[in-house]
């Protein structure tokens, strides 16, 4: 059996602060500031825009890696492309523990080769979003097989509702 390589397309969303950080406001950090002696720093968070009515945020591909901050109540459209409609699609996201967002309907008719999953924020904390595809064209022959799985990864902080 053939090793199988793996290369990671990194993204992290970041769903949560913690209480003292949303108590003060913050949300994202400079990225040079002085950190107290024993204290968290804070990790840079993005505030994407939403994909259009009823979502208040989204990410994609281009937010492999990255952190995203969005409030308890508030909706993340994530939508991943494969890059062509043959290529190999994304597989579900994945959430990295429970009860901070939940799977919300998606409104959206999605094209082919394009993987998509709305989450709505239920309560503060952070996870992390995964999924995995191969970045191998498929094939219906039964000789040469692609070893290679190509992972993206978001980290989501949620944070106390929007005052």
């Amino acid at each position: 059996m053939a090793p199988v390589l793996v290369r990671k397309v990194a993204a992290t969303l970041v769903l949560s602060l913690s209480g003292l950080a949303v108590a003060a406001g913050v949300t994202a950090p400079a990225s040079h500031a002085a950190t107290p002696a024993g204290a968290k720093a804070l990790p840079h968070c993005l505030g994407p825009h939403g994909a259009g009515p009823g979502y208040n945020a989204s990410i994609g591909n281009r937010e492999n890696g990255k952190t995203v901050c969005i409030a308890v109540g508030e909706k993340l459209l994530v939508l991943l492309s494969g890059g062509s409609p043959n290529a190999s699609p994304w597989r579900a996201v994945h959430v990295s523990k429970p009860g901070i967002l939940r799977t919300a309907p998606l409104t959206l008719m999605l094209t082919r080769g394009l993987t998509g999953t709305n989450f709505q924020a239920v309560r503060v904390g952070s996870v992390r979003l995964t999924s995995e595809r191969s970045p191998c064209v498929p094939t219906t022959s039964a000789g040469a097989r692609c070893n290679v799985i190509e992972i993206w990864q978001a980290t989501v902080i949620v944070r106390g509702p929007p005052a």
